[in-house]
């Protein structure tokens, strides 16, 4: 998938479950496991003298939170990728994750089966990317579906305000027509508000779910109309 293997580094205060997350790294082909810290300290020099493409880091470490060294690396300009890992699951840490621009995040225990899945996404990502010579919006769009869909896409997760039903109603009615309908249409055919259908379109572009276009008429304003994305 990639050219070269990409390099992890892996943060988590037990020596057992970072050898097993390391083995786990090792075990994909994409990939290679490039050190290990068990704290905050050890990690930072580690990461700044390895630089990782991708770190996976656990929230909890006994000097200062993963939080911090995540913060840490961003204010440092260290460029790599951080899959957050922790049995946290305060909606403040949460946020805090995805401000700091975390690929992913998973909440203890999880499944291995969805922790090598993380990956693989990383290095469809990563391919995705670096193939690019030039960005337009469907290949955005398609690299924002890569990124956090494990915890973002969770109902959990949603943005507040964003109710799990609702969406998925509004989802659905746009699944059954192929395309472009204006908020309207759309508020009739899921019994939706208009209001409430528009915030929810504005969600699900932003998301990268749907796609806009503005119908521009003889007079007045630009009808604006949406249907999911393609590609």
């Amino acid at each position: 998938m990639t050219e070269r293997k990409l390099r992890v580094f892996v943060v988590d205060d037990d020596f057992m479950i970072a050898k097993m997350h390391g083995k786990l790294v090792d075990a994909e082909p994409c990939f290679t496991w490039v050190g290990t810290g068990h704290n905050y300290e050890q990690a930072l020099a580690g990461i700044e003298e390895l630089t990782p493409d991708l770190v996976v880091l656990d929230v909890y470490l006994p000097d200062r939170s993963g939080i911090e060294l995540l913060r840490t690396l961003r204010s440092r300009n260290l460029k790599c990728d951080v899959i957050l890992i922790t049995a946290a699951k305060e909606t403040a840490t949460v946020e805090e994750g995805f401000r700091l621009g975390i690929f992913d995040y998973l909440i203890k225990p999880f499944d291995l089966k969805l922790f090598k899945e993380t990956l693989e996404k990383y290095a469809q990502f990563q391919t995705k990317l670096t193939a690019a010579k030039e960005v337009d919006q469907s290949i955005v769009n398609n690299l924002k579906k890569l990124r956090s869909p494990s915890a973002a896409s969770a109902p959990d997760h949603l943005q507040k305000g964003i109710d799990a039903r609702t969406l998925d109603k509004i989802k659905r009615c746009l699944e059954q027509q192929r395309e472009f309908l204006s908020a309207e249409q759309i508020s009739a055919l899921a019994g939706v508000s208009r209001s409430t259908v528009r915030n929810y379109l504005v969600y699900l572009v932003e998301e990268g779910v749907a796609e806009e276009l503005q119908q521009y008429g003889t007079v007045g304003r630009p009808q604006r109309l949406f249907r999911l994305a393609h590609g």
